[in-house]
């Protein structure tokens, strides 16, 4: 089936309607489509106050095999085209992004719960730095930078041995797992998996509201506006570096002449290595 949303929609109430696809369109008559694109399903589901298996049907009598596909498909139909001519306009453009997505990450951060991801870092006998697509190099940035530091830590970009590492953690290991959406199934089924094991889960999304969220026990979050058309938008990326650059800046300053005794010592073991 082709066509725009309108499009299917129009299809859809031409024939009968069940009573949770009356419930989607009155909503969808109600909100903006555009909302609609930066919503989670879970966002969805608890809008309509409807099932997130029901939200995934009613995508599915549209024509879409799932969620995503149907977000992407609204984010074409709304297309909103900056402009990007020479002259510096689109480059005002990207720095607002920027100043967006740090402004959004600086908004959510609680000092109360920056003490307890602390906390939990520095009494983690190891951690697990995972992140999957776009979110891989945040989460290789915290693996190399606690590393530095003299803290065991473990960072594997590949979901099988994600899954073997995590098997022979324990309830003194930290996970620590980042996802834009927090709807990655392969981050989502670690996350399942390392709570059946009694770890400890930090997640970073931009979703408080995600199936990935529901295994956490602290979740560090920040407003995106990333669209389904962009995924892995730099802007996103740099919010996880900024939150990464948080996270072990104020681990380093717990206990600051430990740390630096750390980084001293990688420092001297590299130095041989770089021309």
């Amino acid at each position: 089936m082709n066509g725009s949303i309108l499009s299917r929609i129009e299809r859809l109430e031409a024939g009968k309607l069940t009573r949770s696809q009356r419930i989607m369109l009155e909503y969808f008559g109600k909100v903006d489509f555009k909302q609609i694109m930066y919503m989670s399903i879970t966002d969805l589901a608890e809008a309509t106050g409807l099932a997130e298996a029901t939200v995934l049907r009613f995508c599915r009598s549209l024509g879409f095999n799932g969620y995503q596909e149907f977000k992407l498909r609204l984010a074409q139909d709304n297309t909103d085209v900056r402009g990007r001519e020479s002259g510096g306009g689109y480059v005002a453009d990207i720095m607002e992004d920027y100043r967006a997505a740090i402004d959004n990450c600086r908004a959510n951060i609680l000092p109360e719960q920056m003490e307890k991801v602390f906390e939990y870092i520095l009494s983690a006998r190891s951690i697990c730095c995972f992140g999957v697509g776009h979110s891989y190099l945040a989460a290789l940035e915290l693996h190399n930078r606690l590393m530095k530091m003299g803290i065991v830590t473990f960072c594997e970009r590949d979901t099988h041995f994600q899954s073997i590492l995590i098997s022979s953690r324990t309830p003194l290991d930290l996970l620590i797992v980042f996802s834009i959406s927090g709807a990655t199934k392969d981050v989502v089924e670690a996350a399942e998996l390392a709570r059946a094991y009694g770890m400890k889960i930090i997640v970073v999304t931009c979703y408080e509201k995600s199936p990935l969220t529901r295994f956490a026990d602290i979740i560090l979050s920040a407003t995106s506006m990333e669209s389904p058309v962009e995924p892995g938008a730099m802007s996103s990326k740099i919010m996880q570096l900024f939150m990464v650059d948080v996270i072990c800046t104020g681990v380093h300053l717990t206990d600051k002449s430990r740390f630096d005794g750390f980084i001293a010592k990688s420092n001297v073991a590299t130095a041989g290595k770089l021309i």
